[in-house]
């Protein structure tokens, strides 16, 4: 019985990435067996699929698809933006909004904070490593990854700052170059930030990446060291 099964990526992190990696190998692979197998015109290809965590009862899992066909079932209903709109423009006023939310338990601004799915379709996803051959990686399921991740980070951070006073005192992050490899987008992370919480001092990473576009500045990643 021949069928292409898409593997279930870990959650977002640079470790992750050899995995989504490795996994997509295996996808491709999976696809030439398929092709040599069988002659089915049909796009979609309905399997059990009991161990991938992102499955759903009714889901239809479907044969490799090009990257055109992939953005474009992940924009349905999503406007273009024009830009990234955090109301900041450098990582620092960022990251001084994000610890201010922190301290106030103000979840709808870190929210805001957050890379939203319009501007991950049109204005960032389509620069990064894994939008473009070989990899060619389903948005939809990068997404979920990044949501997840993003509200269990942001559960971590209020759950230990909630209520502190909290202050940004050093803000060092390095580019990253590998996942973004074109276009106007910059990937910031690892970053470490030095930061007071009470009349303690702490060098965390308190999330894990901010993207920047156009002046423009958002968190992609709350993961962090909690």
């Amino acid at each position: 019985m021949c069928g292409v099964i898409r593997p279930s990526p870990g959650l977002v992190g640079w470790n992750d990435w050899s995995q989504l990696v490795i996994r997509r190998i295996a996808t491709v692979l999976a696809a030439v067996v398929l092709s040599a197998c069988t002659t089915k015109s049909d796009a979609t290809v309905r399997v059990a699929v009991d161990s991938a965590p992102w499955r759903r009862p009714g889901d239809a899992i479907d044969s490799i698809l090009p990257m055109a066909e992939y953005l474009r079932r992940f924009r349905v209903g999503v406007d273009s933006p024009a830009a990234l709109t955090s109301g900041y423009t450098t990582r620092e006023a960022l990251v001084r909004g994000y610890l201010a939310a922190l301290s106030r338990s103000d979840t709808a601004t870190l929210s805001r904070l957050l890379v939203t799915r319009a501007e991950f379709a049109w204005l960032l996803f389509p620069d990064h490593r894994y939008a473009a051959a070989p990899y060619e990686l389903d948005p939809a399921i990068f997404w979920r990854q990044v949501t997840q991740s993003n509200a269990k980070g942001m559960a971590r951070a209020l759950a230990r700052h909630r209520g502190m006073s909290l202050a940004l005192l050093e803000l060092q992050c390095t580019r990253d170059t590998l996942q973004l490899v074109r276009g106007r987008t910059a990937l910031w992370g690892p970053c470490q930030v030095t930061y007071r919480a009470g009349d303690s001092t702490f060098t965390r990473q308190l999330f894990g990446s901010i993207v920047d576009r156009d002046g423009g500045v958002k968190f992609l990643s709350y993961a962090n060291d909690f």
